[in-house]
């Protein structure tokens, strides 16, 4: 198991433990302010950093880039765009009124790929700009671009997931997948999803299998892109608790971690492995992992981190310096 830098972030930046089981349990004051990269108008419902060379290679800036979604919620609790961006440089830009979801394969290009009210989007990096990629005119709410393969695959809202090829032109729907809320891939191609019940999925070249382990009456489920350290593994927050998946169709829940009710992110981002992004109350956090794991001690996180000493062994693993 490999999630550790999630851990790490989550403990290190005044987590605070509860009870004799040694839990850490992640409060508001988990995001200092002086990790705030950007603070907009609306919740930020998406980030995501690109594994490709907008992030690594020879072309690669100094500073990440990535992609984030701002959405509202009129009276009635339904979703209102409030826009996609790029964050680039140290400065955010708005690509599109109706973007919804990002996509990025891990490979070397410097290709992302928008979903968006009526259709596909990509991203010019030169121009900082985007282009309709393709004819199709679905409305998508998900996507996920696999490694290696000329192919995206988009989840429209009527809750239906296709595969797009022939540079946009083409889609297939897979009959297999049936009523579908959000998908996401892991490193080796496998398509995760959740469909409108709370039930969580596996789909590949074998089929579909159902993830077993989660709890039987679920209220809320959100799938993570998993960091590149993952292992095989897939993050999943249920409710309150975080959990592992993977594609034998396992979960495994994280059980020294639980969000308080004022602690949850609205979009969590860690791809990178060792620069972590997450979003709660209209701002975006940037955590440098092997910064704090090197000066933390003696930073402004010093004192915070004097007090999981104690915690021994059982803490030393929850940090991943040990498997």
């Amino acid at each position: 198991m490999r999630l550790g830098t999630l851990a790490l972030i989550l403990a290190a930046a005044n987590a605070v433990p509860v009870s004799k089981e040694n839990k850490l349990l992640v409060t508001n004051d988990v995001y200092p302010e002086q990790y705030i990269v950007y603070t907009g108008e609306y919740d930020i419902v998406k980030i995501t950093v690109p594994l490709n060379h907008l992030n690594y290679g020879r072309n690669a800036e100094n500073r990440y880039l990535f992609f984030f979604v701002e959405a509202d919620r009129d009276a009635t609790g339904k979703r209102i765009d409030k826009g996609l961006y790029v964050f680039k440089n140290g400065n955010a830009k708005k690509l599109l009124d109706n973007g919804r979801d990002v996509a990025a394969a891990a490979d070397d290009s410097k290709d992302a790929y928008f979903g968006a009210e009526d259709g596909i989007y990509k991203y010019n990096d030169k121009s900082i700009s985007i282009e309709k990629y393709g004819s199709i005119t679905d409305s998508i709410i998900g996507i996920a671009k696999p490694s290696e393969k000329d192919v995206i695959y988009i989840l429209t809202d009527n809750k239906e997931v296709f595969t797009v090829s022939e540079n946009g032109n083409k889609k297939k729907k897979i009959n297999d997948i049936v009523n579908a809320a959000q998908i996401i891939l892991d490193y080796d191609n496998n398509l995760y999803y959740v469909d409108s019940d709370k039930q969580v999925f596996v789909y590949n070249f074998v089929g579909i299998k159902k993830i077993h382990g989660l709890p039987e009456f679920i209220s809320n489920a959100q799938l993570l892109k998993p960091p590149v350290t993952s292992d095989g593994h897939v993050p999943i927050v249920v409710d309150n608790k975080l959990y592992l998946i993977n594609d034998s169709g396992k979960a495994e829940v994280f059980n020294n971690i639980e969000f308080g009710p004022d602690g949850k992110p609205s979009a969590y981002a860690m791809e990178a492995g060792l620069m972590h992004y997450y979003a709660k109350d209209k701002k975006i956090y940037e955590f440098d992992v092997l910064d704090i794991s090197i000066h933390g001690i003696k930073g402004f996180l010093g004192s915070v981190v004097d007090k999981y000493v104690s915690l021994g062994e059982e803490l030393i693993t929850l940090l991943g310096f040990i498997s």
